[in-house]
């Protein structure tokens, strides 16, 4: 088992804020406050600031510190972009070589999906379409894929916890398992069909949740 150290232990605390909105985007980032609430010296808090910059949750800005990632519109229409683009090739890729282990990894994610239409929480959704998505492109067996992916996940992830009014995933998980049997079938054009409607609904509530 692997041990907690302090800079993991700092960046749960923060990343835990920012999840569960209790920082905003634009909200600095104190690092007196992080000593007090954690009992860490600040070391491990500029580790741990640093992770959560690569994972697109802060912004580390010279001179001024880090704060919680408020991007602009330019930055989403970028992400989205890239997305489209990285995840599309991937996917394409990945169907053509899929594995019976990535089936079944599927089929125990759209499984969580299904029971979280009946208590749905944002936090869980949020991870589940991560991992769902993650788990469709890994067996494109191309690690640059998976880098660039990882990297707008995380962003979109951001995104999606400040901006995503859903009140449920029926609409997403919809797409999911037409994602998920196209995949299974091997059929490119019917999966990167729906795998594109997919991004689109999540692109769409954020615009609209942010009045773009």
């Amino acid at each position: 088992m692997n041990k907690i150290t302090p800079a993991d232990k700092v960046y749960n605390y923060i990343k835990e804020q920012i999840v569960t909105r209790r920082l905003y985007p634009g909200t600095r980032i104190i690092e007196e406050d992080v000593v007090e609430a954690v009992g860490v010296s600040r070391t491990p808090i500029r580790t741990a600031l640093s992770r959560l910059a690569h994972d697109g949750l802060i912004e580390q800005i010279p001179n001024r510190g880090s704060y919680v990632t408020k991007p602009t519109e330019e930055d989403f229409r970028s992400v989205f972009e890239a997305r489209k683009l990285v995840e599309t090739a991937a996917f394409r890729k990945a169907l053509r070589a899929h594995t019976e282990g990535t089936v079944e990894l599927l089929k125990e994610n759209l499984a969580k999906q299904e029971a979280l239409e009946k208590r749905f929480d944002l936090n869980e959704y949020v991870s589940l379409n991560r991992t769902f998505h993650l788990l469709l492109t890994r067996d494109a067996g191309n690690p640059y894929y998976e880098k660039y992916l990882d990297e707008l996940y995380n962003r979109i992830s951001t995104y999606l916890l400040f901006w995503d009014t859903s009140a449920d995933n029926s609409r997403s998980l919809c797409s999911h398992k037409r994602m998920f049997e196209a995949f299974c079938e091997q059929d490119e054009e019917k999966g990167v069909e729906a795998l594109l409607e997919d991004i689109s609904l999540g692109e769409g509530d954020i615009k609209k949740s942010r009045g773009l």
